[in-house]
């Protein structure tokens, strides 16, 4: 549904809990597959920028999102700390996740637990949050947000957009172009998006690979 120009657009995050609720799942099995180098090193370089958008993700939750719904929102308190708690379960299964020290087939289950803990905390944060932030949180605050996450995700950009439509249809992959500049757009569809569905295909053995959550 099309937001009016008085809420935030919630378009691209929601997109990164789409990716997000496929990709330790996948990750996880990829993990527990016998790899070849160049391989194993696109697993690496997938895990450590999943784990780097996670982050920031909770991060901004945290130190922004959370803080100001509190304040203008006290009855929802108990909800969102529920949602801290969550971050405060996850981040360790990030560090193990992202550990190259740690054994293969014991990051494959702390992946198949982030893969379930994940999906858990974000049935949690769409029903709780989100009504919560198209209500209490400003445009320009939104805007503001977006504008951190582009500048922490830098030379991931085109990763992360390719990524992020790799999980959903293209509906709402058009939806979400509508908000970016059109030269961004056009590098998507030119450059970005073919570039990560070869990169996938490496990785998962399909360009548009789909998990089901749970």
């Amino acid at each position: 549904m099309r937001k009016t120009e008085t809420e935030p657009n919630l378009t691209g995050f929601l997109l990164a809990h789409s990716a997000m609720r496929q990709e330790f799942g996948m990750l996880a099995e990829v993990a527990g597959q016998p790899l070849d180098e160049r391989r194993a090193a696109l697993f690496e370089d997938q895990v450590a920028m999943v784990l780097e958008v996670l982050h920031h993700h909770h991060t901004a939750e945290d130190d922004t999102i959370w803080p100001a719904l509190r304040k203008r929102h006290p009855t929802a308190r108990a909800g969102l700390d529920e949602l801290e708690a969550d971050h405060d379960a996850i981040d360790p299964l990030i560090r193990a996740a992202g550990d190259r020290n740690l054994p293969l087939a014991e990051r494959a289950a702390v992946l198949r637990d982030l893969h379930e803990r994940i999906n858990l905390h974000l049935d949690r944060e769409e029903a709780v949050a989100v009504p919560l932030i198209s209500k209490h949180i400003t445009v320009t605050e939104w805007d503001a947000l977006g504008k951190r996450a582009v500048k922490e995700t830098g030379r991931r950009i085109p990763d992360v957009y390719g990524w992020y439509a790799s999980a959903v249809d293209g509906l709402r992959v058009a939806e979400a172009l509508r908000t970016v500049p059109v030269p961004i757009r056009i590098l998507f569809r030119l450059a970005w998006q073919p570039a990560y569905r070869r990169r996938a295909r490496r990785l998962y053995g399909s360009a548009t690979p789909v998990r089901a959550a749970g």
